[in-house]
């Protein structure tokens, strides 16, 4: 999930030139399609920052391109999704551990529809680490009563929020559960 692939089209529009020279700071590819229509791709490397510099303008430049589009792998995402994650991606690499800016505390309910978010440890409540700030608002009906397991469900709220594809978020196995019961019924 460490590359990241733009694809738009040859247009009029004034800005399709600038787009040319941002996707050229990529793996630019050209494809012609019958009739007439030039397709470009450009992949961006995620684990360089600069690659991610670069990625992150991209996303900016083709934000009001609707023919535009963008792919982690076979996976197609949003625009103004790939830009606020890659903004956040950004961010997270000038911190010394990407932890603190990544990560943060959230606090089991029994309401389904409101999750809290702790900073200080409650060990006598049902909590564990969320792994991403950006994916917040998709972290409501986590529950250690749930189907479920929390890691399943933690990864279902990282696709609904369309931040999976981040770098940061290959490897969920970190994730620590404190006095959470997976999949336990009493």
């Amino acid at each position: 999930m460490t590359l990241l692939t733009f694809r738009f089209r040859q247009s009029q529009a004034v800005d399709f030139y600038w787009n040319l020279e941002l996707a050229k700071r990529g793996a630019l590819r050209e494809f012609n399609v019958p009739p007439n229509i030039i397709i470009y791709e450009s992949t961006f490397d995620l684990l360089n920052p600069i690659q991610v510099g670069h990625a992150l303008s991209m996303a900016k430049a083709l934000m009001l391109d609707k023919r535009a589009e963008v792919f982690s792998g076979n996976t197609s995402l949003t625009m103004t999704t790939v830009r606020d994650v890659l903004q956040c991606y950004q961010q997270s690499m000038q911190a010394e551990d990407y932890h603190a800016h990544c990560w943060f505390k959230i606090r089991l309910t029994f309401d389904l529809t409101v999750t809290r978010f702790e900073v200080e440890s409650d060990e006598a409540g049902k909590a564990f680490v969320f792994p991403c700030r950006c994916a917040a608002s998709q972290a409501y009906g986590i529950h250690y009563e749930h189907p479920g397991t929390i890691y399943a469900q933690v990864d279902s709220a990282l696709w609904r929020a369309g931040t999976r594809w981040c770098p940061r978020l290959e490897d969920l196995s970190e994730i620590k559960l404190v006095n959470v019961e997976l999949q336990t019924k009493r």
